[in-house]
Parts: structure tokens; C-alpha cells; sequence
């Protein structure tokens, strides 16, 4: 609450002062009905007074002009957006995405854009901040790059328009020009048994225990991300086998459900039938949950992790270790993408395998969590490849053609 305030034009314009300041703060109520506040930036009352008809009247004339009365250093903005995002993470609310977006903002948009005013903000800025970015990291940024600062910038704008400190036609019109990615590492059919052949010799193999632990963790945990499509990380490893369940249809068929959280918030998943036999080995690691049936086990709803070792510690350092094995199973590239595979190419394999079976690609879009332009994008290319056979004609067709 304010210690002391000085009434300038009754019930329109206040002067105010904060507990523990000097600053003379400026309160008033302009013609859209609202209170406004601003700092006069000053400690003499009189200078004060001064400054606070000067931005009364200069607000006023801004209204009119169809701009914001006030403004906002970008700093201040963007810190109620990180409150905001934090919050909603820490109430379960959150997506898991909001940690991109914090980073991004503390770490390049606020060292860039903190000290402007967000309605000062316009395309040269961002034309400038663009080039600002380029040579603060020497290479053009990933198209996933750009997309996650301009997130980031409209939570921002966002918030700025709704308290009347910008408005959309004041703001800049974002764009990405980010150096577009290329096609995902994934596994071709035959690369993937050769994959499962070889992982599960290696996983029996080890110069320590930790290592033949971790092996045979990353076994199940390959396998389990194969089929079901679910994402390396956040949505894999905070899984819980109280997050796993059997989904019974209208025919009496069960099936496994997961339900995952990460990075476009909660979903249900269905798991390929194989993969109760995955979940059946790692169950049995544990003498205090071997004693149960796989069944047993999830109408316990046991709050356990699934991926852990089998002394029970979790680790974060999977993709380590398939690194590894890809390198001893001359598996880290493929012909495809110049990039290395990795844990993540298990989704893009579930992602191709699915659209082969002829999976609708709006089905598909639910099942992994994602868009349908997002699957466009990233799967197109692969169209005919998928659809060779219904490309190619029947062999009938070519002898017909032969012939002519």
C-alpha cells in the first residue's frame, strides 16, 4: 500500500509514494476507465507534480492517437511472464515447453531487449536483433530456435496488450528465418531388427555392474519408446506404473494405456501389445514388485518409476549409453540425415513405421502428443517412399507396359 499520497486532480491524478521508496509514483484514470500507474522517476514532490501533468496530458493525447497511454520496460514485462509460466508449472498446469521459453527469455531476450520500452519495439528492432543473434553465435539459428524466441515474445506482447502498455498494431510482426533442420535421423525397418538383434547380446555384457545394469535398463527403454511413440525424457522417464493401466474397448479387447506428461501437457497413449512383455522385465528386477502379475501390479497403482536400475537408483544418462551401443552396432547415421541418431530416432521410427501401416495422420497427431503440420512437415518426404508398391503399380501393370 502506498505510505503517503498527494491528490493532483481529485479521483483522475494521484502521486503516491511506495513504503521503502522515494520515487513519486503516478496513479490515473484515463478514458477508457482505468487506472494507470507509472513512476514520475523523481523525489521532489513539486518536480513531481510537474511530471505527472506531463505524462497525464501526454497519455491522454496518446489514447486519442489509438496508441498505449503508458509503456513498459521489457524487462519488467518479461518477468511477470516467467512468474506466470513458473507458477503454472509448479501447479501441474504448465507445459513442459515453459522451460524453453524462460531460458530463452533470461538468457538472450531480456540481455537484448530489457532495458526498451515494449511499444518501442518495432521490425527494424527485430531486423536488428536478428543480425544481434546471428553474430552473438556466429551461425545462423535453427528454424526450432526461432520459433521458441518468437513463443517467447508473444507470451511478452501478450501480456503488454492486455494491461494497456502496447497495442497489436504498435507490436512487430514476428517471422522465422531460422536455418531449416534436416530430414530426423530415424532407423529403416532392417536397421531396426538388426538394432534389437545386437541390443539384446549387448545388454547381457559389461565390465561392471552399474554398466550391465544400465545395458539392460536401455534395453526395455529402447524397445518401450519404439512402440509407443512416447518422447525420450520428460514424458519416458518421469512415467510411473500407476501412470500405466489396461484400456478395455466395447469388444472386451484390453490394451495398455499410458498416460504421459510433457512437452504438450497430458496425454493417453496406447503401447503395441509387445510391450507387456517389456514392462513384465523390468517388473521382475525388483523382488518387491516380481511377487505380483504384471495385472497385480497396475491395479496396485504402485507411485514407483518404471525406468530404474536394478538397485533402484534412476539415471538421466541413457542416451549416453545408446550412443555407445549405436557406435559398437555401427548404427549412430544412417543414409538418410547427415545427423547422429539418438534416442529421440526411436519416435521417428514409430512415426514412419505407423504412417507405412497406412495410420491415419490425424490419429497418428494424438497418439505422439504433436500437430498434424508438424507430422507434415517432418514425414511428407517420405510419402513415396512409404507408398512405393501403390506408386511402383503391380508387377501385372509392368508386364503390361513391357508389352506395349
Amino acid at each position: 500500500m502506498p505510505a503517503k499520497s498527494v491528490p493532483i486532480i481529485p479521483s483522475t491524478l494521484v502521486l503516491y509514494q511506495r513504503e521503502r521508496s522515494a520515487v513519486w509514483q503516478l496513479r490515473m484514470k484515463l478514458a477508457d476507465g482505468k487506472w494507470h500507474r507509472t513512476s514520475t522517476r523523481v523525489h521532489d514532490v513539486d518536480e513531481a507534480k510537474e511530471r505527472a501533468l506531463d505524462i497525464y496530458y501526454e497519455a491522454r493525447a496518446k489514447q486519442r492517437a489509438n496508441l498505449p497511454p503508458t509503456s513498459r520496460r521489457f524487462s519488467s514485462i518479461a518477468e511477470m511472464a516467467i512468474r506466470q509460466m513458473e507458477e503454472e508449472l509448479a501447479a501441474d498446469r504448465g507445459k513442459s515447453v515453459y522451460h524453453s521459453y524462460i531460458t530463452a527469455l533470461r538468457n538472450v531476450l531480456v540481455p537484448y531487449f530489457g532495458r526498451m520500452r515494449v511499444d518501442s519495439i518495432t521490425n527494424d528492432t527485430m531486423a536488428e536483433f536478428e543480425q544481434w543473434r546471428r553474430e552473438l553465435w556466429d551461425k545462423m539459428p535453427a528454424a526450432s530456435t526461432v520459433t521458441t524466441h518468437n513463443s517467447a515474445l508473444k507470451r511478452v506482447f501478450d501480456i503488454a496488450v492486455q494491461q494497456g502498455w502496447a497495442t497489436p498494431t504498435t507490436l512487430p510482426t514476428l517471422t522465422n528465418k531460422g536455418k531449416k533442420s534436416n530430414v530426423r535421423p530415424t532407423f529403416s525397418l532392417p536397421e531396426y531388427r538388426r538394432l534389437v538383434q545386437r541390443l539384446r547380446h549387448w545388454s547381457k555384457n559389461g565390465r561392471t555392474e552399474r554398466t550391465r545394469q544400465m545395458r539392460e535398463l536401455l534395453r526395455d527403454y529402447v524397445l518401450i519408446l519404439a512402440n509407443t511413440g512416447m518422447r525420450h525424457g520428460t514424458e519416458a522417464l518421469n512415467l510411473k506404473w500407476k501412470h500405466i493401466e489396461w484400456y478395455v474397448d466395447l469388444r472386451r479387447e484390453q490394451y495398455l494405456q499410458f498416460t504421459v506428461s510433457g512437452k504438450t501437457g497430458g496425454r493417453q497413449l496406447i503401447a503395441k501389445h509387445q510391450v507387456a512383455r517389456y514392462l513384465q522385465r523390468i517388473k521382475d528386477r525388483f523382488d518387491d514388485l516380481a511377487c505380483y502379475t504384471l495385472d497385480e501390479l497396475l491395479d496396485k497403482r504402485v507411485d514407483e518409476y518404471v525406468f530404474r536400475l536394478r538397485d533402484g537408483t534412476r539415471t538421466q544418462n541413457l542416451h549416453q549409453s545408446f550412443e555407445q551401443f549405436l557406435r559398437d552396432a555401427d548404427l549412430l547415421y544412417g543414409t538418410t540425415s547427415d545427423k547422429a541418431r539418438t534416442l529421440y530416432s526411436l519416435r521417428h521410427f514409430y512415426a514412419t513405421m505407423e504412417l507405412y501401416r497406412g495410420r491415419n495422420i490425424h490419429q497418428l497427431a494424438v497418439q505422439m502428443g504433436t500437430s498434424v503440420g508438424m507430422l507434415e512437415q517432418h514425414y511428407s518426404k517420405l510419402t513415396p517412399m512409404l507408398l512405393a508398391e501403390q506408386f511402383a503399380g503391380t508387377r501385372s501393370e509392368k508386364d503390361i507396359a513391357a508389352a506395349r
